[in-house]
């Protein structure tokens, strides 16, 4: 087993460890929970991916990499087809209306 990403967000691990199990490299988290109680940072703390299989260790940090450096998507804005309001592109329903995309 091998560490591979540690981090003081949490939610930002989790989002890597789904992504490294869709690429179908199983994961262990640590510090998963607790690693924001006390108000000092402890790196040591912060939760932590690591891969069971050392042979794949490269492999998720190539991944983690890949996805930590990818340059945002430009989504262009689109117009909804019931109340005509401009739409972030990012957005799947009108805010205004809730319409789906």
């Amino acid at each position: 087993m091998q560490e591979v990403f540690r981090h003081h967000d949490s939610s930002t691990v989790g989002l890597l460890n789904g992504i490294l199990k869709e690429s179908g490299i199983a994961t262990l988290l640590k510090n998963w929970t607790g690693g924001n109680i006390t108000e000092i940072p402890i790196p040591s703390l912060y939760p932590s991916i690591h891969v069971l299989e050392d042979t794949q260790a490269e492999e998720a940090k190539q991944i983690i990499e890949e996805y930590l450096h990818q340059a945002p998507k430009e989504l262009p804005e689109w117009k909804c087809p019931q109340c005509e309001s401009m739409v972030d592109g990012y957005l799947s329903e009108c805010w205004s209306c809730q319409t789906e995309k």
